[in-house]
């Protein structure tokens, strides 16, 4: 664990940590209180960013339809190398080795155009393993394909609920579809 987020998963708009969680409003400096962390870019501008507490994102996830719980679960499985995750613990609590590429296909985040970034965090303290990670536009693009519609809409309602600005379906995010870190 770190003692501080790294800046990477600080509110890009405030430059400190995130406080509140998007949902349900509860402060998010518990110590005991995991939540989870995550923003899209569009090269190095953050397009998008909230935090969740876990009891929201478990509930969020739990009205996902089971076929996309499962797709998103087998495409983890089969893209991420989870034991070579884990050696990055060797840097010690440090996320930048952690997102220096993207989880799923290794390239690297200096050459994407579009992605998207995700921490579990333990009020300041950062958890590793296999969090932090980073996708590239392209495999959350692949992620898109795999979803149902019925996720899909829940997702857009939670965008549409907790963001200003146009509707879901019209974001400019870094892909078609609005990126899923949960």
């Amino acid at each position: 664990m770190s003692q501080e987020p790294d800046p990477s998963f600080r509110s890009h708009e405030t430059g400190k940590p995130f406080v509140h969680c998007i949902s349900c409003g509860l402060g998010l400096d518990d110590p005991d209180l995991p939540y989870l962390v995550a923003k899209s870019f569009h090269r190095e501008e953050c397009v998008f960013e909230y935090a969740i507490c876990e009891h929201c994102r478990a509930h969020l996830s739990e009205e996902f339809s089971q076929e996309s719980r499962e797709r998103l679960a087998q495409f983890f499985d089969q893209h991420i190398d989870l034991q070579r995750r884990s050696r990055l613990l060797a840097f010690g609590p440090v996320a930048q080795p952690w997102i220096a590429r993207c989880a799923a296909c290794d390239t690297p985040r200096d050459e994407m155009e579009h992605y998207s970034l995700g921490a579990v965090l333990l009020g300041a303290e950062m958890l590793f393993d296999p969090y932090p990670l980073c996708l590239c536009g392209q495999c959350e693009q692949k992620i898109q394909e795999t979803i149902s519609k019925q996720t899909r809409d829940i997702w857009d309602d939670f965008v549409e609920t907790h963001f200003d600005g146009p509707p879901a379906h019209v974001l400019d995010l870094p892909v078609a579809g609005k990126p899923m870190i949960l």
